[in-house]
């Protein structure tokens, strides 16, 4: 599906003067949040409201700027029900669907390509306690392990002693892993640094 994009810039919050009735009662409230764009501080209300704003039957999408990139957040076909307060606002122009929340929620928004993607699931971090390790082990792999530590550096040896746990995504775990091979082959090396259950 071709559609096109339109980038209406990074909107920001702001509070305006309280607005009064000609008798006095407050019609806007000191302290009422508003937006504007960054760029020439319009406000939303107003550009949201004016007729050739956005196109006819187009989605508006608010994207939050994250360490993993612009995450998409609400999703709307009608102005009047957006807010993107703190987020850059996009059209999205020629969607032809009927849900577009669906396509365009919570997706990764990259502006360079103009494309949506999926957000990366986080991989779990494997670890093994090395509690376990020691648990595992018969008395005599227990001498063997002893052993293969004896022969690291003092550094490494310091580095395995003072942790309380190995993180298999660490370079020395694989060095780690190599002297384990050796000393117990590949099956029993596996079995004795497996991750630790949470």
């Amino acid at each position: 599906m071709t559609y096109n994009i339109v980038d209406h810039g990074n909107w920001l919050p702001y509070t305006r003067d309280a607005v009064l009735s000609e008798e006095g009662f407050p019609l806007v409230p000191a302290g009422t949040i508003f937006c504007k764009r960054e760029s020439d501080d319009v406000d939303w209300y107003d550009f949201s409201r004016a007729k050739g704003s956005f196109a006819e039957g187009s989605v508006l999408v608010a994207c939050l700027k994250t360490d993993l990139g612009y995450i998409t957040q609400a999703v709307y076909t009608d102005p009047q029900r957006m807010f993107p307060q703190n987020c850059m606002l996009i059209e999205v122009q020629g969607w032809e669907g009927e849900k577009p929340h669906n396509t365009f929620s919570l997706k990764v928004y990259d502006p360079e390509a103009g494309t949506f993607s999926e957000i990366p699931v986080p991989v779990q971090p494997v670890i093994t306690y090395k509690k376990d390790i020691w648990v595992r082990a018969t008395d005599e792999e227990a001498d063997t392990i002893e052993h293969v530590l004896a022969q690291q550096t003092t550094r490494k040896q310091r580095i395995f002693n003072e942790a309380t746990y190995l993180d298999h995504a660490d370079p020395l775990f694989a060095e780690l892993l190599a002297g384990f091979v050796t000393a117990f082959g590949t099956e029993r090396a596996g079995q004795l640094l497996a991750g630790s259950e949470a």
